[in-house]
């Protein structure tokens, strides 16, 4: 018999080997409809805990078309949850317990005709649910027309944050809850509230997870401080090159660019050119003479709007060089020095379409001068505005309340 020959011998074993393994494998895929006879019920070995769930270890029925083993319990929002494994593994991660502590489950096989064996029932234990150790770092802080809401969560599970805002103004009740993901941010805004002064404002805050369980985190009332726009009309600019308390104005007019733009009350919402740009190095300094001494609160700040891409919807908002991260400064006049306020990095906002790059831009980006507990600062007649990035700007706006 030649070499050849026993070579086609052997192979055309092999397939057939094969070919007897896959139609074997293969029969557990197919689902007999004369199949009524049900596995074996799995049996119950052990668990693990988890934050609102446990690996649950078990032995899996020895039954040829076996498809899963299920875990299904009823949390304690009153919602069956359903987890399966697949018939080749031995344990299953399962989620969505409501409280730490004990809670019951049952296991059950079924096959592939749809064949359910009978139900074991066991005890696991879960430690503490991500949504629950949440729920115990949340705080609410007063802003003006806002209120911030803080939150810790060192898991990677997402859950959320329910905030429920009850007030009456002007004779109108608002009653509305916003809702936010922990795993975009730890810390979110609720802004734009229309109270007025001494309106309270009833809020309530519980956290929740995908599994429908909730837990009241706060329950508070406060009123909002207020503040007001500082008006432009007595503001100045000292010369280019003046420096005070060791920080220099920046260079002046620079490629169509206007220094005085930045405080004229106009922005580039329009298309028009309405903005300062700078030929200095990073960092550089706009230093504004208030005209009077103000305790500060906020500022808002507006982009260029026009520049090489203005054809583009978007133009240069979020992009091209415009400052978007800035150091916000005020003048002490006791200690004649510049007290350092805050940081603000101007976010690129997610949008559905491009128009509303614009619509964004437009409105302008706000932030507090001390974020993590805003407030008024000492009075003051000079603040400074520190460019980290970036060679232009339209326009900056402050809010406060008068010094005297």
């Amino acid at each position: 018999m030649s070499i050849l020959m026993n070579k086609s011998i052997i192979l055309g074993l092999a397939v057939i080997v094969a070919c007897m393994a896959s139609c074997k494998e293969s029969a557990r895929y197919v689902a007999r409809s004369d199949d009524k006879t049900p596995p074996s019920a799995p049996i119950f070995i052990d668990s693990r805990p988890l934050p609102g769930g446990a690996v649950v270890y078990f032995l899996p029925p020895d039954d040829e078309d076996l498809l899963e083993v299920d875990v299904t319990f009823v949390n304690t929002a009153g919602k069956r949850l359903t987890w399966s494994a697949s018939y080749f593994v031995d344990s299953i991660k399962v989620y969505g317990f409501g409280e730490e502590g004990e809670h019951d489950i049952e296991l059950i096989a079924m096959d592939r005709a749809g064949n359910k064996s009978g139900s074991v029932h066991a005890t696991v234990a879960c430690s503490q649910p991500n949504y629950v150790s949440v729920a115990k770092t949340v705080s609410a802080i007063p802003s003006f027309g806002s209120i911030i809401l803080k939150w810790e969560d060192i898991s990677e599970e997402n859950v959320y944050v329910y905030a429920n805002l009850k007030y009456t103004n002007d004779g109108k009740d608002h009653d509305y809850t916003t809702v936010f993901s922990t795993i975009s941010s730890e810390s979110r805004s609720i802004d734009s509230l229309k109270a007025g002064d001494n309106v309270p404002i009833d809020i309530l805050v519980t956290v929740g997870d995908k599994y429908s369980n909730k837990k009241e985190a706060l329950h508070k009332s406060f009123n909002l401080p207020t503040d007001i726009m500082i008006d432009k009309s007595r503001w100045s600019l000292p010369p280019y090159g003046t420096e005070i308390g060791g920080a220099v104005q920046a260079f002046g007019s620079y490629d169509q660019g206007i220094m005085e733009a930045v405080i004229d009350g106009q922005t580039e919402a329009n298309g028009t050119i309405n903005f300062y740009k700078t030929n200095a190095a990073n960092p550089w300094n706009i230093i504004i003479d208030l005209g009077a001494e103000y305790r500060l609160s906020r500022i808002r700040t507006h982009q260029r709007y026009t520049g090489d891409n203005s054809t583009n919807v978007q133009g240069t908002y979020y992009g091209g060089d415009n400052v978007l991260s800035y150091n916000i400064y005020i003048w002490d006049p006791d200690s004649m020095e510049w007290i350092y306020c805050s940081r603000h990095d101007i976010p690129t906002p997610i949008v559905k379409q491009d128009l509303d790059y614009k619509t964004y831009g437009d409105r302008g980006d706000e932030a507090f001068l001390y974020p993590l507990e805003p407030g008024f600062s000492e009075p003051t007649r000079y603040f400074r505005f520190e460019a980290i990035n970036g060679k232009y700007i339209s326009e900056i706006t402050l809010y406060g309340e008068s010094g005297n």
